[in-house]
């Protein structure tokens, strides 16, 4: 298999898309657990305000961050990928 270098293009695109599609999915994930977005910030120490940034894709969140947001929600960390292919 040979790997071609992706495009300025196809970058930018990936930049402007992750951090809504990530943002959708813990918003969809964090619902789905019946949880508010106080609590959920509350259960990994974050603010509220910053949940809600990246639940609209304003913020992206490092990976860290997502790691502990799966933990929180008791799901595997791949499953916030999911939708990124």
């Amino acid at each position: 298999m040979v790997v071609k270098p992706l495009s300025e293009d196809e970058i930018e695109k990936i930049k402007e898309i992750t951090p809504n599609i990530i943002g959708e999915k813990i918003r969809f994930l964090r619902k789905s657990k019946g949880l508010t977005q106080t609590e959920l910030a509350e259960f990994v120490l974050k603010d509220r305000q910053y949940l809600y940034k990246i639940e609209k894709g304003l913020v992206t969140p490092n990976i860290s961050t997502i790691a502990i947001l799966a933990k929180a929600m008791k799901i595997p960390v791949k499953k916030i990928f999911e939708d990124l292919d």
